[in-house]
């Protein structure tokens, strides 16, 4: 068991979401770190504004983005933790709601795998794919197993999709025929 008002940070990819829980964390440090239970016992009863510890603790230490609603009571507790005149409930609020915002936004348009950004980045990720592509139509005719060869079409339409396009004829084609050869 850990220790009170030491909440456990998750592991997040650098981006949006990292920095929302950042500063979530960096919140409740500011504001002494107070205990699960008594977050929890600020929030009020079981209301609607009521925050259990459990909902608190996920909040607090998984790699999702937290519910809007959620998050703002969560802000707003907190800040009720702060010194008085030490923190703007407005503003610090209006902080996250950009910060949940801009979060919510890469989550519903995540950047490139990395290994495809590396590949775009170095002007090499198209001769990649032409390589998968021929290394799979190579194994197609070969003595691999059909799921050995549907991988490798997955693959291509993996990379195809993120270099393409979803709807590009390449893409498609390698979707085909990886679902064709998994059967």
């Amino acid at each position: 068991m850990g220790r009170p008002g030491i909440l456990k940070k998750p592991q997040i990819d650098v981006g949006p979401l990292k920095v929302l829980n950042d500063s979530l964390h960096e919140l409740h440090l500011q504001v002494g770190r107070p205990s699960l239970p008594k977050i929890s016992e600020k929030s009020g009863k079981q209301t609607d504004g009521y925050l259990a510890t459990t909902t608190i603790k996920y909040v607090m230490s998984e790699p999702r983005l937290p519910n809007f609603q959620i998050m703002q009571r969560l802000v707003a507790v907190l800040v009720e933790f702060a010194p008085a005149g030490l923190m703007d409930l407005d503003e610090t609020t209006k902080g996250f709601i950009e910060k949940w915002q801009a979060a919510a936004k890469a989550e519903d348009n995540p950047p490139p795998n990395p290994h495809v950004q590396e590949l775009r980045d170095t002007g090499n990720a198209y001769l990649k794919l032409a390589d998968a592509y021929q290394r799979a139509w190579r194994m197609a005719g070969s003595v691999f197993s059909e799921r050995t060869v549907a991988n490798e079409w997955a693959y291509v339409a993996e990379l195809s999709a993120e270099l393409l396009g979803d709807n590009h004829p390449a893409t498609v084609e390698a979707r085909e025929r990886a679902g064709a050869d998994a059967h």
